[in-house]
């Protein structure tokens, strides 16, 4: 095991302050730029990702820094699958009409559980409590 003075605590504390700082950061930034730049229907994905992350994840084992991180990766995958699924829609309505429109609108939903899904079950492998035979942590 390694022996950590006063001053490495204080160091692994400040980068785990800054950690947590930068993720929310990342979180809040993802937010903005999905309002301006994708849809508000996207904002609104993200929103509702982000409180069922803090209601739900938040209450496993793990680090704070360590859930905000993941917190930051699940806005980004989400942006960056908002931001595809959005260009998908724009091309689709050049070349179908408007009728492509409702069909997407119908299909969002579904689509954007496939990330949520998975980025939760990668929180949840991560942040999962070890637990051997005798029901003893490690």
């Amino acid at each position: 095991m390694f022996v950590v003075g006063r001053r490495g605590k204080r160091r692994v504390k400040a980068l785990n302050y800054l950690t947590s700082f930068l993720s929310a950061a990342i979180t809040v930034i993802c937010l903005v730029a999905s309002f301006r730049i994708i849809s508000l229907q996207s904002t609104v994905t993200l929103a509702i990702f982000n409180v069922l992350f803090i209601a739900l994840p938040f209450q496993l084992n793990g680090s704070f820094s360590r859930k905000m991180c993941l917190l930051a990766l699940g806005n980004l995958t989400g942006f960056c699958w908002n931001y595809v699924f959005n260009s998908f829609a724009k091309v689709g309505t050049e070349s179908f009409g408007k009728i492509f429109l409702d069909v997407y609108a119908v299909f969002f939903p579904f689509l954007s559980s496939i990330w949520i899904v998975s980025i939760w079950a990668l929180t949840l492998s991560f942040l999962h409590r070890n637990v051997n035979r005798r029901g003893d942590r490690p």
